[in-house]
């Protein structure tokens, strides 16, 4: 699964409706409600405000006043289409004079949602352990450069008469990566497991799809 890592937007007009499209990671239906008030108080002035979000397992869709499924199920559906949780969609409508029929309004609200998603940022759901390093200092450029190229995820870094690294590394990937960082350090380094099988958010490369 997918998730937002940061509030991302972008507007399509189609016959003179404008539609602006606002994601946001969101965590709980209170958080929801919060994004919710915000963007309606900065369009005061909107035909409509549809959304979607999924949260802790829950899914919920709003047409906000347009005909029944045109606006919130095909946001939702893009959500779910895209692999996507921990977010919020709004699509936000200023209406142009020209009725799109049913048909077109869903296709619209479903492009609009489509657009932003293609142009946010995401991280993905991984399972990970979280290792401790114990490093000497003369091996602690060695070991950075490593952590990049393997992958790795530094988490905290102490300074004392040695190096202490914490770090996270994808589960399945954790013996390549102790086998990759022992070539070079002679048995130097200290390698304690601290937890296994830890959620975390991995992020994308910018531009990756998430299709």
């Amino acid at each position: 699964m997918f998730v937002p890592l940061e509030p991302a937007r972008s507007q399509w007009v189609v016959s003179k409706s404008r539609f602006i499209a606002s994601l946001y990671p969101a965590h709980s239906e209170n958080e929801v409600r919060t994004i919710l008030a915000k963007v309606r108080s900065e369009f005061p002035d909107a035909s409509h405000h549809p959304y979607a979000y999924i949260v802790s397992n829950l899914e919920h869709s709003s047409d906000d006043g347009e005909p029944g499924s045109t606006a919130g199920k095909p946001i939702l559906l893009a959500l779910k289409s895209r692999q996507i949780e921990d977010a919020l969609l709004i699509v936000t409508r200023y209406f142009g004079g020209i009725k799109l029929g049913t048909a077109g309004l869903a296709r619209a609200y479903r492009e609009a949602a489509l657009q932003v998603l293609d142009i946010a940022r995401f991280g993905q759901k991984t399972r990970v352990t979280i290792l401790s390093l114990q490093i000497p200092y003369a091996l602690y450029n060695y070991v950075e450069k490593k952590l990049s190229r393997l992958n790795a995820y530094l988490l905290d870094r102490q300074f004392t008469s040695e190096v202490h690294l914490t770090v996270s590394v994808v589960q399945s990937q954790v013996t390549n990566f102790l086998s990759a960082l022992e070539e070079g350090a002679r048995g130097q380094i200290a390698v304690q497991i601290l937890q296994e099988g830890v959620e975390q958010v991995i992020p994308l490369p910018p531009s990756t799809p998430t299709r």
